[in-house]
């Protein structure tokens, strides 16, 4: 069966995912551990980046952080007794979007980790995200956990999440972030590789409710949330998490709905075949910068969720919104030719997320896994890059893999053309 004998269902059940998504209303209500809002979450699991894969099959820095997980939720005592635990099943590792959340890198997620709670005001659907950890080199959605790691978590559990919880629910409705975010699309960022104007925009909004913290407590959440660029991302990410598992409810439909990568391999999933992951080989390099004296062999891949904002048109499907990324991203000419790439592949364009640069053009939304297949073009991704050892070693634009996009199709094609049991 081709795409064009299915053109017309297809092409109403994508104009119906769009709308979905475009529609889509992301409200930040709250921050509360990981155990006491995500479906399923218990003390004993650790969440983790990508498609699942049995613990055994978890390597370098992306074992190293559920190993950390284990370590941090106090339920071993050494790493010996963390890996012995983790090898007989008694602390189980699961994928973060099985959970309703989305992680960064590694993606590690424990229980008591405080969350962004993430709701769609038109829907009431969830989504979460951890809170940034800070620009420190050392952190646990890197690969490394240690003594410093360690107390910064507890920092963001015990002092940031109360009270930043405190701040989004002293504002009565929440937060809308998709307001924050079609700003800064118009400021410079691309919402995954730049937060800057974002995570300025997110503090402006929020500072008539710091005014009812005391001094002290004034101060520490300013200064975590002016510290570094970087912290908008995961509301950005929650946010998209949201926008994104709405297109669920489009049957028929051939638009992703997510993409994520492990240590080992890259997958997506599509909404007209629900929660199936279609994997295949990790995305390769297009272009980096590096921290001076790094080489691409120091490079070691961890896993990554914050994709989810690719899925919604952010990113690099928002690249020539971002210029200052060009040191980066190869150029100003590169990062327009990627992003008018971009639009080959997608069923729309975001009436809200507008490039200026682009005339004020949507950016290209919905990647329609039939359009991936005839073309061969396959989604660009802003990603930070890890290291061997852990840490943060510089970040790029990677090329996601074909075939977990034409293994969808053709999965997508088969589930069309088999007959629909009659009673």
């Amino acid at each position: 069966m081709s795409l064009s004998d299915l053109d017309e269902p297809v092409a109403r059940a994508n104009e119906r995912a769009l709308d979905l998504l475009f529609t889509s209303d992301p409200v930040l209500i709250d921050v509360r551990p990981a155990v006491a809002v995500l479906p399923g979450m218990t003390r004993d699991t650790v969440l983790t980046s990508g498609p699942p894969l049995p613990w055994p099959e978890y390597t370098g820095g992306q074992r190293e952080g559920i190993i950390g997980g284990v370590l941090y939720e106090g339920l071993a005592s050494s790493r010996e007794e963390a890996v012995r635990l983790l090898d007989r099943g008694e602390v189980r590792v699961g994928g973060c979007h099985d959970f309703g959340c989305v992680g960064s890198l590694a993606g590690i997620t424990t229980a008591s980790m405080p969350v962004l709670v993430v709701e769609d005001s038109a829907s009431g659907g969830r989504g979460f995200c951890t809170l940034f950890e800070g620009a420190a080199p050392d952190r646990l959605n890197y690969g490394v956990y240690n003594a410093g790691v360690q107390r910064n978590l507890e920092f963001l559990a015990e002092v940031v999440g109360p009270l930043l919880s405190r701040v989004v629910r002293s504002a009565g409705s929440g937060i809308r972030l998709r307001p924050i975010m079609e700003r800064a699309l118009r400021q410079g960022d691309e919402l995954h590789s730049r937060n800057a104007a974002a995570s300025g925009l997110f503090l402006r909004a929020v500072l008539p409710a710091l005014l009812d913290l005391d001094a002290a407590q004034a101060r520490v959440l300013i200064s975590y949330l002016g510290a570094d660029d970087y912290f908008f991302l995961r509301p950005a990410m929650a946010a998209s998490k949201v926008m994104a598992d709405r297109m669920y409810g489009a049957e028929g439909s051939t638009i992703v709905t997510a993409m994520a990568f492990s240590c080992r391999e890259f997958g997506i999933r599509v909404a007209g075949l629900g929660p199936r992951w279609f994997r295949g080989p990790l995305p390769e390099i297009e272009t980096a910068r590096l921290l001076p004296g790094r080489t691409r062999d120091d490079i070691e891949p961890m896993g990554g969720e914050s994709l989810i904002t690719e899925v919604c048109g952010l990113g690099a499907f928002a690249q020539a919104a971002a210029f200052p990324l060009e040191s980066y991203q190869g150029g100003p000419d590169a990062m327009v030719r990627r992003n008018l790439e971009m639009y080959e592949i997608t069923a729309g364009e975001h009436p809200a997320f507008k490039i200026p640069f682009l005339g004020y053009r949507g950016t290209p939304a919905g990647i329609d896994v039939a359009r991936v297949a005839a073309t061969g073009i396959t989604p660009a991704l802003d990603v930070g890059i890890a290291g061997r050892g852990g840490g943060q070693i510089g970040a790029g634009s990677f090329r996601a893999p074909l075939r977990p996009f034409t293994d969808a199709w053709a999965a997508f094609r088969s589930q069309a053309a088999t007959p629909t049991p009659t009673s």
